[in-house]
This record gives structure tokens, sequence and C-alpha cells, in this order.
């Protein structure tokens, strides 16, 4: 073999060395971009579900004040308001109560809408009522008040956990696909 043939074989043998090093590199940054980019959907995905939790941790505190704090009383309904569901179709009905407080009148939109009319306007229901401030009421019903809080709390919780286990075990891997 001559020199320029033993050149040629070095040079060839360097240049696939420095591709191989220039790949691995190439490699390293793809699967380090794909793990921030889990991460980061990870976060966002966390945060949402931290806010519908605080939503449901909010609703119950307001439903525990006022099964604690609250007083009851007799409450007409004004008015049924009317919304489309959220596919656009017609309708959702929401009861609008008026009730009396500290000689004043008060009205609140019941926190919960429901496709079939479940009450009828005129129709006399139990309003419990914040006494320190009675712009806080709700419906005297149980299911009501608490049906939101103890649905989507745990909920939030188990849909976070799955999720987060799967990302975790997406950016281990360096797989690209959970998000996909």
């Amino acid at each position: 073999m001559n020199n320029f043939d033993e050149n040629l074989d070095k040079a060839v043998e360097s240049y696939e060395k420095n591709f191989d090093k220039v790949a691995n590199t190439v490699d390293k940054v793809a699967t380090g971009v794909n793990r921030l980019r889990i991460g980061c959907i990870t976060l966002f995905v966390n945060l949402f579900f931290a806010a519908f939790c605080l939503w449901g941790a909010y609703a119950a505190s307001v439903s525990w004040k006022l099964q604690t704090a609250g007083e009851v009383t007799t409450g007409t309904v004004t008015r049924l308001e009317e919304s489309k569901t959220s596919e656009g179709y017609c309708c959702l009905y929401t009861p609008v109560v008026e009730f009396q407080a500290n000689g004043q009148t008060y009205s609140f939109e019941n926190g919960s809408a429901s496709d079939s009319v479940d009450y009828t306007v005129g129709s006399d229901v139990n309003v419990r009522y914040d006494p320190a401030n009675p712009n806080t009421a709700q419906i005297d019903n149980v299911i009501e008040r608490w049906l939101f809080p103890v649905l989507i709390i745990p909920s939030m919780i188990f849909a976070a956990l799955i999720t987060n286990f799967f990302a975790f075990r997406a950016w281990r891997r360096g797989d690209d696909s959970i998000y996909e």
C-alpha cells in the first residue's frame, strides 16, 4: 500500500470518527431538548390540574362555611337562566333565586345547571346563606353543594398521577411520543 492510500485511509477513519462524535452530540442535544419539552408540557398540565383542584377546594370551603355557619331561609325561584351546552345544543337551565335576609332582598344564580327543569319559576326553595355576607348563598341541597368538590378534586389528583407517571417514564426513556 502506498503512502497516498495510507493517508486516505487515515483521513476517512478520522472523518468517520468525527462524524460519529457529531452524530452523538446531535442525539444528546435532541434528547435534552425533548426532555425539556416533556418537562414543560408536564408542568403546564399539572398547573391545569392544580387550578381545577383549587376551584374544587374553594367550592368545598364555601360549602363548608355555609354548612357550619350559614343560616337557612326560604327563597323563591324568580327565573330560569337558559344557556347552551358546551357542544352548542340548547338548553341548560340555571335557577335564579331571590331571598330575604337582614331586611334586604338578595338574589343569586345557583351554581349548577341542568338540562331538565328541576325548579319552576315561583317555587319555594330552602336557601343556605352566610349571615355575615348574604351574597354568598346556595340552594340548600347537599348534592348540589358537595357534588362538584367531591368529584373534581379526586379526579384531578388521579389524572395528575397518571399523567405524571407516563410523562416521567417518557422523560427517563427520552421518548418523544407521549404528547404527540
